[in-house]
């Protein structure tokens, strides 16, 4: 059996599906099998998967119906033979030692969870994420007290302690079984934040490397305000469920949770915001101001606006917030529309990026 499965979910990123898979292939650690999981895909990433797994017996490749990321990560997970499983996003790539930095760890120390840090790669420039919990051993009693109350929310507007991605990180098999299932399949937003805190809470001990940037995320150009979601408010939704059911489950564990999905929401609240007042959404004015307003006394995010404090919050995320709770939705809406025009409106519109399974706030 294979120390480590490494599973890669797959749809439509044949640009950028081989030098992913390369960087895979060529670790130095090599004891895993790979798992691709086409999810559907249209273009040709189909036939790339297949040509990889006849050139090396460590792939097998499973072709399902597009179903989201979800679906095709319990899809790999359910074959995966490996003691621990790592995910790699088909458009990124990752470091020849990741596995073996990840692995070795686990290994030594026999966590649950070992994590690294992160490198985003834009066009022209990368930039080096450290984790913002310190680097190494936390068994349960240290973790409850150093990881959890800053977990989701480190006290500076929207930084995690702890990033939800699964991708830089190796879970135990079992660990992993135990909370991805619980995840709803629907979830296309915040999916990774649906099943790491779940198994970050769980876990009995993580180990986090120390300057070890080898998870390299691939960031679009595309920022999303570029585009309108139609379903995006819904997509929230989903979410918002699946993270209530554990707020409640581990009220006890971590008493500030609740505070930290606060912050989490508020920001999901600026960005559902956003894309209704989208140049993109061609719903008339009036219809806008009815739509917000609808989401803003719903109860995932009027709670979460109206209980958080703005001490810590950046200048602009201040005034949006602000405007918000006193639903100045036509203010909100001519800061939207002539932000690019008048010089002094800009910086006061926060701006998200969409990034595997969370959002960034670009500050």
């Amino acid at each position: 059996m294979p120390y480590l499965s490494i599973i890669v979910p797959v749809y439509n990123t044949e640009p950028y599906l081989k030098m992913c898979l390369d960087s895979i292939l060529r670790q130095e650690f090599v004891d895993f099998e790979l798992i691709l999981v086409n999810d559907g895909s249209t273009d040709s990433c189909s036939v790339i998967c297949d040509e990889y797994a006849e050139s090396d017996t460590r792939i097998t490749v499973i072709h399902q119906a597009n179903s989201g990321a979800v679906s095709a990560r319990k899809a790999g997970l359910r074959v995966a033979k490996g003691q621990y499983i790592g995910y790699v996003d088909s458009d990124d790539w990752i470091e020849v030692d990741m596995y073996k930095s990840l692995c070795n760890t686990a290994r030594v120390f026999d966590v649950d969870i070992v994590i690294c840090d992160i490198v985003e790669n834009y066009p022209l420039q990368e930039v080096k994420r450290p984790q913002l919990v310190s680097p190494g051993l936390y068994r349960k009693d240290r973790m409850e007290k150093e990881v959890y109350p800053i977990m989701l929310y480190s006290g500076e507007y929207y930084r995690f302690g702890l990033y939800p991605s699964l991708s830089n990180k190796i879970f135990k098999r079992d660990l992993l079984e135990k909370n991805l299932f619980d995840v709803d399949d629907q979830i296309c937003m915040g999916d990774d934040v649906a099943c790491t805190y779940p198994s970050l809470l769980d876990a009995e001990s993580i180990y986090i490397l120390e300057n070890q940037y080898l998870y390299h995320y691939r960031q679009h150009s595309s920022s999303m305000t570029a585009r309108y979601d139609q379903m995006f408010f819904k997509k929230i939704l989903v979410l918002y469920e699946q993270l209530k059911v554990l707020k409640y489950r581990k009220a006890d564990q971590v008493p500030n949770f609740a505070e930290q999905l606060q912050y989490y929401f508020t920001y999901l609240v600026m960005a559902a915001v956003n894309n209704e007042l989208n140049r993109f959404n061609h719903k008339r004015l009036h219809e806008k101001r009815t739509f917000i307003k609808k989401m803003l006394i719903h109860e995932a995010f009027h709670g979460s606006l109206h209980a958080i404090r703005m001490t810590n919050m950046p200048l602009k995320s201040k005034i949006y917030t602000w405007l918000l709770k006193k639903k100045q939705i036509l203010l909100l809406f001519m800061l939207n529309r002539f932000k690019r025009r008048i010089s002094d409106c800009k910086g006061l519109i926060p701006t998200f990026t969409k990034r595997k399974g969370a959002y960034q706030h670009e500050n």
